[in-house]
């Protein structure tokens, strides 16, 4: 009988070591799926900083490459000022018709990459995309309105390249 009791303590014993072993195998799992979670956490978080961190990057780009194209088209708009003064001054009507075709075709380069004129004459004064250089008396056109324009103005896109210098109506 003595055997049979000692067998049965040592499968006792089997089974408390076998379910000890199971517990702590169970922590074990419970600790890795725990820490594969964080992992996982961790990896999601900073595959989301690199997308934000991306993001800001093309639009840092895009601001800088925008500004560029700015201050080239606004360097370049200054010929347009030349060609018309250049114009005005002309008496050869031959010679003025080729400077205007230089002009139109200048304008129709600056029109390719998205530059418009800013279209004042006959509507109300626009602070933010005119400068007014005075007040001329104009019965054709209401007060407050752009009576005639001295330089035109220039927009790309939103952005306003240089102002229209204008001439705004006042009444008599």
């Amino acid at each position: 009988m003595e055997s049979t009791r000692g067998s049965n303590t040592n499968s006792i014993e089997t089974s408390k070591r076998s379910l000890d072993e199971i517990l702590l195998q169970q922590k074990k799992l419970t600790e890795s799926e725990g820490e594969l979670a964080a992992e996982k956490n961790r990896h999601l978080r900073t595959r989301a900083d690199f997308e934000n961190y991306r993001k800001r990057v093309e639009r840092e780009a895009e601001t800088s490459r925008l500004q560029v194209k700015k201050e080239i088209l606004t360097d370049l708009l200054e010929f347009l000022d030349f060609f018309d003064q250049a114009r005005r001054q002309l008496q050869d009507p031959a010679t003025a018709q080729g400077l205007e075709i230089m002009a139109r075709r200048f304008n129709d380069l600056l029109q390719k990459y998205g530059v418009r004129p800013v279209e004042c004459t006959g509507l109300p004064f626009d602070p933010e995309t005119q400068e007014g250089i005075g007040y001329v008396e104009a019965e054709e056109c209401p007060e407050g309105c752009v009576a005639e324009e001295i330089c035109t103005g220039y927009m790309l896109g939103d952005i306003l390249l240089k102002p229209a210098r204008v001439m705004v109506a006042k009444k008599k």
